[in-house]
């Protein structure tokens, strides 16, 4: 469709330059130039007939190329934008895909990484966590090398740092979170404190 417009445009400019170069009482067919009275105008009355109608239509072919232009201007911005749209479509279902395999990936990492946080809960009994919640029960005072933290789950934790030393005043219902370390082993995080220390699960005697 936009095809043939351009077509007819582009012959409507090529009938109207072809029409200004001819000589417009030249141009008509004897009963037309005698109906329109022209055989009784002098030689110099229709050339300067014929110099009018070259202007008018010099200016009507001035302002069907325009119209062309204009036209043809047009349609490169629309292509040159439906080409950027479809470019950022393309980088955006790239960006997209990337990320869902990035993030399939942390998560196998994720899970690579928790298979080996386990804790032997009860004996010959493994679990798999990401982080346990818990409160130490009775007054915590904070901590040495040997401190043992009982837990209201019913677990019991150890200090595995001998010089580590830590003093507050006794407080109730302490919030403890405990969390694999990277290389091994386990933290022990109060929330409340805002610190951790290094701990190892006590079994069941």
């Amino acid at each position: 469709m936009k095809r043939s417009l351009f077509a007819l445009l582009f012959l409507a400019v090529a009938v109207l330059v072809r029409a200004e170069e001819a000589d417009f009482s030249r141009s008509l067919l004897p009963a037309d130039f005698k109906a329109a009275g022209l055989d009784r105008l002098s030689p110099e009355e229709r050339r300067k007939l014929d110099q009018l109608v070259r202007i008018f239509m010099g200016a009507e072919v001035t302002s069907a190329q325009k119209s062309v232009a204009a036209a043809l201007e047009a349609k490169r911005t629309a292509e040159a934008e439906a080409k950027v749209a479809q470019q950022q479509a393309r980088v955006a279902k790239e960006e997209a895909q990337a990320a869902k395999i990035q993030a399939t990936e942390a998560k196998a990492s994720d899970r690579g990484f928790l298979a080996k946080a386990k804790v032997l809960l009860v004996p010959g009994t493994k679990i798999e966590y990401a982080e346990i919640r818990s409160t130490i029960q009775g007054a915590f005072e904070g901590w040495d090398g040997k401190t043992v933290f009982p837990l209201a789950n019913g677990q019991r934790w150890q200090i595995t740092n001998s010089d580590e030393r830590y003093f507050v005043r006794p407080q109730e219902n302490v919030e403890v979170q405990i969390r694999p370390a990277a290389l091994g082993g386990f933290w022990m995080y109060f929330p409340s404190l805002d610190k951790q220390v290094r701990v190892k699960l006590l079994t069941a005697k």
